[in-house]
């Protein structure tokens, strides 16, 4: 009887040990979180150019450890069609984290986005990411505004002159 409990409560020793090990060792995770309750309004503002456009090319642009994902950039050269806010050449080179959970888009070759995107266009480079907007073009152009509520009516006096 001695011996079943002194190996339950080692059996019990070594599991705990071995989950505080890989709590302890676990590298911390890497996620996409984008702001709750964004607008569309609100990305506008944030942008430093907004423009509509068609994808003609992707590449990937290594940089750092060749066999880390996590380091690489995506470029896709957008052909653009129309500015909306800011100034970018007519070909642009849009930059953006090789990696959906760190938050990169995914823009496929052919298709029409409404481009989101920050930084200096001087050089025909912007970048964004998941979160900054950017959607397919067919959507529309960008709701820059929130919608105005509908004014209240003028009140009305019921009461009987004196």
């Amino acid at each position: 009887m001695a011996r079943l409990r002194f190996l339950a409560h080692a059996t019990g020793a070594v599991a705990l040990a071995a989950v505080l090990s890989a709590a302890v060792l676990t590298g911390t995770a890497s996620a996409c979180s984008c702001l709750p309750y964004d607008t569309e309004p609100q990305r506008y503002a944030r942008a430093d150019h907004v423009f509509s456009g068609h994808v003609s090319a992707s590449t990937v642009l290594e940089r750092g450890k060749p066999d880390y994902v996590w380091d690489d950039l995506r470029a896709y050269t957008v052909q653009v069609d129309q500015e909306y806010k800011g100034d970018v050449p007519a070909t642009v080179t849009v930059t953006t984290n090789y990696a959906g959970s760190m938050c990169g888009l995914s823009l496929y070759v052919g298709q029409s986005y409404l481009v989101f995107a920050f930084g200096d266009s001087t050089g025909g480079e912007v970048s964004s990411h998941y979160c900054s907007g950017t959607r397919p073009a067919n959507a529309g152009p960008p709701v820059t505004t929130t919608a105005m509520a509908a004014p209240a009516a003028a009140p009305t006096c019921t009461a009987a002159a004196a």
